[in-house]
């Protein structure tokens, strides 16, 4: 039974108790529609009198409408034309967006004013004895209790009815059966109550157990924080943006500190909540003191953003669900912490997959979409499985994990399936240039809508504002992805993208955005004709037969036209040939489109004698005047060392050695699973030859001095972006000199434990310099020490050294590249 005198309600103003609430309730619903099939439209912000309106609804025993107040009249019409309410609770502040709206719905109805009813006197209101979520405590109570009207990511919203035993399972869930709600936690009202998260999460559960809400004012980080304190909260729920707001702004204060690091360091390798608690108690502390729970919910949480708030101290729960489930499918319960992970499905839910979507059946479900059977049978079959379009896995235990959204996916030509907001994420974390990011499928590739960042982009156009963003964001990013995955071009976007109120994105409107830019460009490249003059021709034809693709004069070398950085070697070497100039691959993304770098070329050439690229010509010529860096006896012990213990602690296999050539040159070409796969590579060669083997790495793995002079002295030559013709030069020298090569060949270490398209630098230099290569194939690395581990695991590695294969001159460079990675492939698949 609830103390009638507890506190139920903190507002910025005042505090409301429990008996008042009840009073409230009772006196708002002397106006509310009374009956079973009555239908009461609750249209304003967030507010105490919102609660009242609610809840009176419920006493009635009638259906209550939540809509969202940012929408327009004609949203609100589409509504009221929709489900015909008997009445609508509006507050003072859209009261004149209603009334546009029944004009336009042609329709007549009860309107009542929040701010007429929510301070009048209770001089002579008794207190109720019945309370108005009374309902939820019955068993099986299949009256609809709520339509919802879906956000509308994908097109016209749809009313979802919500029975009393779907929201009564929901609540039971996260009170009962798990006691994260109690009558000790207060919850923070924050998002918008229109949505069923925050409805269920932080208005209904709350009030139902007795724990009570404190009413945010905004959704300022000032409000926030001053709402915690006052509020004494509990339970704070939040979307993944907030959530990742939050985490950027502690962690950016935490990076200025040397000695914060360390720490912030040290808390993710214990993994300690008790440790994070302690360390960083003072975060802690300016969200109130009394925040047992962080809940996440709307959309996936990133696993880093995730990771990060735990090693803060802070426990994320992540939900997962859809307002069809009222609104929860499963979440991780405390104590079984999983970031990324959504935990297990709610108590009574069952779910299995089909081709990879997640389908669930269970008592949460709802009864249907209002007036709309034909849509309810196309996502709840005959056997009432509700088909969520969201793909997932589940492990052994039966924890689900979000896996992309099946309506998201942008599928390429090549078969390659990429899902957008794994990228947006990336582009999105450069916060300085970037303010918001879309990934778009642009023909077939892949094309970022960026916002950017108004501190800096209002007095630069949107050319060179495109051109810093190429420079500093996704030349940055495509370095660290497949080739799949790159971002081949950037439009700038000044407004807001199309969000819903709990912040996903409204990917359907994305078109329109790109339709609208693409017809600009149009117009601009009718306007201004292709130059003419033989330099840019030469050019154009060059990048054309190279890479397949169709050159403009606008375009960009690396983002546009997505020359990787053999391509920009191939490019500069045709530029000598042909001009007798030289622009470095390093100097070609500074060039603000191809146009740009043919008028320069233009001005600095000294002839002009068209010829394509000869590679064995290229890669047979002097080499005499490049250094090698060189290995000493150190570099051979520390190898032994790592073997060593690769073998007591992660019971190292190696196989294969016999397929090691006892002598000449060769290419040993590995997959690339961990940061330890240079030293598993050199575990299963022989003491004597190791400091014949030299690696290729890339500039970004040896930014320091202290790495470049270990490098120096490693046998590691390094990719200079700088002078890249180089780069490749020292790699041909050492194979000509009857040493060996290194060369992880996709450029990056995998982000699943499989592999991604290999590159073909390895192949080139093998059949031009005709030295087999030697695939490699590391298993268990991932699994050891993967992406964003800092602490290695004993699981089991092996290292398996592959038969030879010969170059032959009739096979291309791509046929030898694809032959080395299906050899791998197939060892990794058993």
């Amino acid at each position: 039974m609830i103390d009638l005198n507890k506190i139920a309600i903190v507002t910025k103003d005042h505090d409301v108790s429990y008996s008042e609430l009840l009073q409230r309730v009772a006196q708002f619903a002397r106006k509310t529609p009374k009956g079973k099939d009555t239908k009461t439209v609750i249209f304003s912000e967030n507010r105490e009198g919102w609660a009242y309106a609610f809840f009176s609804v419920w006493l009635n025993e009638g259906i209550a409408v939540p809509v969202d107040a940012s929408s327009t009249a004609n949203d609100v019409a589409y509504i009221l034309n929709d489900c015909k309410p008997d009445a609508v609770w509006v507050s003072k502040e859209r009261e004149a967006v209603l009334q546009d709206a029944i004009k336009e719905a042609n329709i007549e109805i009860n309107v009542f004013c929040l701010d007429d009813y929510e301070r009048l006197s209770l001089a002579d209101e008794p207190v109720s004895s019945i309370l108005p979520w009374a309902a939820l405590a019955e068993p099986d109570n299949d009256d609809t209790a709520l339509i919802i009207y879906t956000s509308g990511t994908t097109g016209s919203p749809k009313g979802v009815m919500l029975s009393y035993a779907a929201l009564k399972a929901n609540v039971h869930s996260v009170s009962y059966d798990v006691p994260i709600y109690t009558d000790k936690r207060r919850v923070l009202v924050l998002l918008p109550l229109h949505h069923v998260l925050p409805l269920m999460g932080s208005l209904i559960a709350p009030l139902y157990m007795g724990g009570g809400i404190a009413i945010c004012p905004s959704l300022s980080g000032p409000d926030i924080m001053d709402t915690l304190q006052r509020g004494q909260v509990g339970i704070m729920i939040g979307v993944p943006r907030l959530w990742q707001t939050l985490y950027v702004g502690i962690k950016k204060k935490i990076d200025e500190s040397f000695v914060a690091r360390m720490l912030f360091a040290l808390c993710r390798v214990a993994k300690s909540r008790t440790l994070s608690r302690i360390v960083f108690s003072s975060v802690r502390k300016k969200m109130g003191g009394h925040l047992d729970y962080c809940v996440s919910g709307g959309a996936a949480l990133d696993r880093e953003i995730g990771e990060g708030l735990k090693t803060l101290g802070l426990d994320v729960l992540e939900g997962y669900g859809m307002t069809e489930t009222a609104p929860i499918i499963a979440f991780t319960r405390p104590g079984d912490i999983i970031p990324g992970c959504s935990g297990l499905p709610l108590p009574g839910v069952d779910c299995k997959l089909v081709d990879g979507e997640l389908c669930v059946k269970g008592p949460n479900l709802m009864k249907g979409y209002y007036n709309r059977p034909e849509e309810t049978a196309q996502v709840i079959d005959s056997e009432g499985w509700l088909h969520t379009g969201d793909l997932a896995t589940i492990d052994s235990v039966g924890r689900i994990t979000l896996t992309g959204r099946t309506k998201e996916i942008i599928v390429l030509s090549n078969g390659k399936n990429v899902q957008p907001s794994e990228i947006e994420y990336k582009l999105e974390k450069y916060d300085q240039l970037v303010k918001e990011a879309a990934i778009v499928q642009d023909g077939d590739k892949l094309r970022a809508i960026i916002v950017p960042q108004p501190n800096w982009a209002a007095t630069l156009t949107d050319n060179e504002v495109a051109a810093r963003l190429k420079r500093e964001v996704l030349e940055l990013y495509n370095m660290t992805v497949s080739a799949y995955k790159k971002i081949m071009s950037v439009l700038v976007y000044r407004g807001e993208l199309p969000r819903t109120r709990l912040e996903k994105l409204q990917r359907y409107k994305l078109g329109a955005i790109l339709k609208e830019e693409q017809g600009t460009r149009s117009k601009e490249h009718e306007a201004k004709p292709e130059p003419d003059f033989e330099e840019y021709l030469l050019l154009k034809r060059f990048i054309e037969s190279e890479k397949g693709v169709k050159v403009h004069a606008a375009d960009h070398v690396e983002t546009d036209l997505a020359l990787d950085s053999l391509d920009k070697v191939s490019l500069q070497d045709f530029i000598e040939r042909t001009f007798g100039t030289s622009v470095s691959a390093d100097e070609m993304p500074g060039f603000a489109n191809v146009e740009a770098l043919a008028r320069h070329v233009a001005s600095e050439k000294t002839k002009m004698e068209a010829e394509d690229v000869d590679w064995h010509q290229l890669l047979t010529g002097s080499v005499d005047n490049l250094p090698l860096p060189t290995a000493g006896f150190a570099y051979r012990f520390v190898s032994r060392l790592f073997k060593y213990f690769f073998r007591l602690y992660n019971c190292l296999k190696i196989k294969g050695q016999q397929y090691i050539p006892e002598e000449g040159a060769c290419i040993l070409a590995p997959n690339h699973q961990s940061f330890v796969d240079g030293p598993l590579t050199l575990a299963g060669l022989p003491w004597n030859t190791l400091g014949e083997y030299f690696f290729y790495a890339t500039e970004e793995h040896v930014r320091s001095n202290y790495r470049r002079k270990m490098a120096a002295k490693s046998n590691v030559i390094v990719m200079e972006r700088a002078n890249l013709k180089n780069s490749i030069l020292k790699l041909a020298k050492v194979l000509r000199e009857g040493h060996r090569v290194i060369i992880f060949p996709e450029g990056a270490r995998t982000h699943d434990g499989g592999t991604v398209p290999f590159k073909k630098t390895f192949a080139i230099l093998a059949k031009e310099l005709n030295v087999p290569i030697i695939p490699v194939c590391i298993k268990g690395a991932f699994e050891a020490l993967p992406r964003g581990s800092s602490f290695m695991r004993p699981k089991h590695i092996e290292v398996a050294y592959l038969p030879a294969i010969k170059p032959s001159s009739e096979e291309t460079y791509e046929e030898l590249t694809q032959k080395t990675q299906d050899a791998i492939e197939a060892v990794l698949a058993h």
